[in-house]
């Protein structure tokens, strides 16, 4: 590559219609096919005599998310692209974009947690899976608008929680809940509304510590869904786990502590609960590396428990830790990916609202990859698909009564763009079938 100096080139404007988001119009198609503009439409918001509709505010910050923009100010840039106002029309500005947040009552937020689930449950249909892998993970999300709240560790901002898709890398269903919520909280009536929105389906769960409560665990059983949960090491989980006999402990090489010397045994621990039976609990221990000084245990302690009683000990374990690559992996992407590290307003509910947007913006994404992109592509994240797909220079003209979009011979992918454009038009028939 050779740097020329700034002094050499000539800078002018065009009277042509250029987009730098070519890729856009693909995801919004893929939206409107998966018939989010009519149930977006329905959403119970107060209207106003004039303006954008609810469908038009959320589509735009959906775009506005999967382009990249961090702060809704950034819709400009998307407003001020000449090419993408001829495909798509005039969008809202970011002042309209934060009023349609701050419309949204509780009510309202739950209707659009409603309209994300279905949609993820609708892709999961179209992508024919009989069987899912439900991940329920909460993260944290930093901030210093002037409703936030404290955590347990002092930090200051939000607590969301969602549960997931491992086999799609799909966000399912979420809650925004704020900084001082308990880990643990509204766990079970998350996860079995996501269980209700899949039948037919089989279903499995895995969760860290902050599902290890009997209401999860219930809906688990009542469901028939079996579950992987990270123990809580509370006084009776250590109660049961110090009881395990010396010679039940058995050498474990797992490659997950691979400079621990690490033992593993097996035990049952029930909740205490009379309607659910104690459950098969897989421990695993270690030598401390610095002893305690009120703490005379030797050992640190790692614990799982399960409903799989078929499965060896180590396989419980092997499919547990991949949990990292379904939930954890999805929460990355959402605060790094879609926008969730900086949200827009001072409003918790405007905020809450904002979250679900997001969740729609990664689900319409996974849908695009998963139903219109080759198989290769199935394993982008949106960072890739930016670089690639969505940001996309192209020359919008009309002619001829029709509208052209004219990108380079030289870019690699025009095949693959031109595939998926079919692919998405041809949906909207199939999806209202699923």
């Amino acid at each position: 590559m050779i740097l020329r100096n700034l002094d050499e080139y000539k800078l002018s404007t065009t009277k042509q219609a250029i987009t730098s988001f070519a890729g856009l119009p693909l995801l919004l198609g893929m939206a409107r096919s998966l018939g989010l503009e009519e149930k977006l439409n329905a959403l119970p918001l107060k209207k106003r005599e004039r303006g954008y509709t609810s469908a038009e505010t959320i589509l735009t910050m959906i775009g506005l998310l999967q382009t990249g923009g961090v702060a809704l100010d950034d819709v400009s840039l998307l407003r001020g692209d000449e090419g993408l106002r001829v495909l798509l029309g005039e969008l809202p500005a970011a002042n309209t974009l934060g009023d349609s947040l701050r419309r949204y009552s509780a009510t309202a937020v739950y209707r659009l947690g409603k309209i994300q689930l279905g949609t993820a449950a609708m892709v999961i249909r179209a992508c024919k899976m009989k069987a899912v892998t439900l991940d329920m993970d909460s993260f944290f999300l930093e901030s210093q608008k002037s409703d936030v709240e404290m955590n347990y560790e002092g930090l200051w901002g939000y607590n969301p929680v969602a549960v997931t898709c491992a086999e799609l890398m799909m966000p399912m269903a979420g809650l925004f809940r704020p900084g001082a919520a308990s880990p643990m909280a509204n766990l079970a009536g998350l996860l079995e509304r996501v269980i209700k929105a899949l039948p037919g389906i089989a279903l499995r769960m895995r969760s860290d510590s902050a599902g290890y409560q009997a209401g999860v665990v219930r809906v688990c059983k009542e469901s028939g869904v079996d579950f992987t949960i990270t123990v809580r090491k509370d006084e009776a989980v250590m109660e049961t786990i110090r009881a395990i006999p010396t010679q039940a402990w058995k050498s474990y090489d797992g490659g997950a502590w691979e400079n621990r010397k690490t033992e593993i045994a097996e035990t049952a621990h029930a909740f205490g609960a009379a309607d659910l039976p104690a459950y098969r609990m897989i421990v695993l221990r270690w030598l401390k590396e610095q002893p305690e000084l009120l703490d005379k245990d030797p050992y640190e302690y790692h614990a799982v428990t399960t409903s799989y009683d078929n499965w060896t000990a180590g396989l419980v374990l092997q499919f547990h830790r991949t949990r990292q690559h379904g939930s954890e992996n999805v929460n990355k992407e959402l605060s790094g990916g879609f926008g969730l590290s900086k949200l827009p307003c001072r409003e918790m509910m405007a905020n809450a609202a904002y979250f679900q947007i997001a969740l729609l913006a990664d689900t319409v994404f996974v849908a695009l990859k998963h139903l219109a992109l080759p198989e290769s592509w199935k394993t982008w994240t949106i960072k890739t698909a930016r670089f690639r797909l969505i940001r996309l220079a192209a020359v919008v003209a009309r002619r001829s009564r029709y509208l052209w979009l004219k990108l380079s011979p030289a870019y690699e992918f025009r095949n693959v763009f031109e595939d998926a454009r079919w692919r998405i038009l041809g949906l909207g028939a199939e999806l209202a079938d699923v």
